[in-house]
């Protein structure tokens, strides 16, 4: 869903967060920023729609809003307690809409954030009808957290003209297992090539993915570690059960079974595994099974 959230500041900060739904209508949440030791309470939100057309047809729900008043660039108060005649009038011009909260003061209620729906009787609302449009706030019982709060408030500013950027997806990389199967007089291979996988695959890299949260995968880049190590890339490491691995930072392998498997006879069979690591630390296993010399299918 579209969404926009800005901030309106003067010597305490309110932040307007507006959400485009999927049924047409705006959902708003208004909050006090009380990180600098100050708190309010919302009286009332103002604000300026794109097209002043659409004003007539406005409607607002929300649990604190006791009432509203829509009338294209006419609005200045709601009730004779909440206005925003004066300095932000002036800069600002009168705007479209008011929307009141609560009731005034805070014997009854003290509302530091608050949420309404707004929505429109014939069209459905869109996130480009409040983007660069003027916004005030109106506030009372103005002051420190837990201190006396005295003092009251009207501040006006403008939304940004593009809605929020979607956070950059998170990458999710994955190892997944493979596997060989070599003889028990497997030795290094003299020639620089290597081992293929039971797959076909020439790397345990293929099938390992990045999930980019778009249901888009792809293949990893590179070998960050083997049995735990990241200085035995390309190095000489030992299975868990006999048997020497080198592992490429492109993830190509090389075994030797180095005599661990040599009294394995005919039929029989041994397996011993590695891990490896990739970017992220997802960690995956090299199962690898020994087969006896002498069996018959596979002369």
């Amino acid at each position: 869903m579209t969404s926009v959230t800005f901030q309106l500041a003067d010597s305490l900060g309110i932040i307007i967060a507006v959400t485009e739904m999927d049924d047409g209508t705006l959902h708003f949440t208004v909050t006090v920023d009380e990180t600098a030791g100050q708190t309010a309470d919302i009286n009332a939100l103002y604000f300026d729609l794109s097209d002043d057309s659409m004003v007539d047809g406005l409607t607002v729900t929300g649990a604190d809003v006791t009432d509203e008043n829509f009338a294209a660039n006419k609005v200045t108060k709601i009730d004779s307690h909440t206005n925003m005649n004066g300095e932000i009038v002036n800069e600002y011009g009168k705007f479209d809409g008011g929307i009141q909260f609560g009731t005034q003061g805070i014997a009854t209620d003290d509302i530091q954030s608050t949420s309404f729906v707004l929505s429109h009787d014939s069209v459905g609302l869109t996130i480009d009808d409040i983007l660069a449009q003027d916004f005030g706030i109106r506030l009372t019982s103005v002051g420190e957290i837990d201190g006396p709060r005295e003092d009251s408030l009207k501040i006006g500013g403008t939304a940004p003209d593009a809605p929020d950027q979607p956070p950059e997806p998170e990458l999710v990389n994955t190892a997944n297992a493979d596997s060989l199967i070599v003889f028990e007089g497997e030795a290094f291979e003299t020639d620089g090539s290597t081992d293929a996988l039971t797959t076909g695959a020439i790397s345990v890299l293929e099938n390992d993915t990045t999930f980019d949260g778009a249901d888009t995968f792809v293949y990893n880049e590179g070998v960050a570690a083997v049995n735990g190590d990241t200085n035995a890339i390309a190095q000489i490491v030992n299975g868990d059960n006999g048997g020497q691995l080198i592992v490429y930072a492109d993830g190509t392998v090389d075994f030797s079974s180095n005599g661990d498997f040599d009294t394995l006879s005919s039929g029989q069979t041994e397996v011993t595994n590695f891990t490896y690591e990739i970017e992220g630390g997802s960690t995956a296993i090299i199962n690898v099974t020994v087969l006896g010399e002498d069996l018959g299918f596979l002369d």
